[in-house]
């Protein structure tokens, strides 16, 4: 698993609710928890299941940081275009609270 920051293709922050996307991901089946409770929580899914949702008009969120600003917001379109289909990516969620 590289954690390495130039292997992240997405990055951005979100309010306390973040990651429920991730957790409905869990529920239906389509995403894997690996570790929570500490820094990061992991999380496993697809990249037939992540990359549309990253390419979407903007990140998956229920809780959005008023504060924000839009260069916050890093999606690597191109890098992400090229993830296959069931290419396992991983997703590091570090709790901001």
């Amino acid at each position: 698993m590289n954690m390495a920051r130039d292997a992240l293709l997405a990055d951005w922050k979100v309010g306390s609710g973040g990651k429920n996307w991730l957790d409905e991901l869990v529920a239906r089946g389509e995403a894997k928890r690996l570790k929570t409770g500490g820094y990061p929580d992991l999380y496993t899914a697809l990249a037939e299941t992540i990359v549309p949702l990253l390419l979407g008009e903007v990140p998956p969120s229920e809780d959005d940081v008023p504060s924000r600003m839009p260069q916050e917001i890093t999606i690597k379109r191109a890098e992400l275009a090229l993830c296959q289909a069931n290419e396992v990516l991983t997703i590091a969620v570090w709790d901001q609270s």
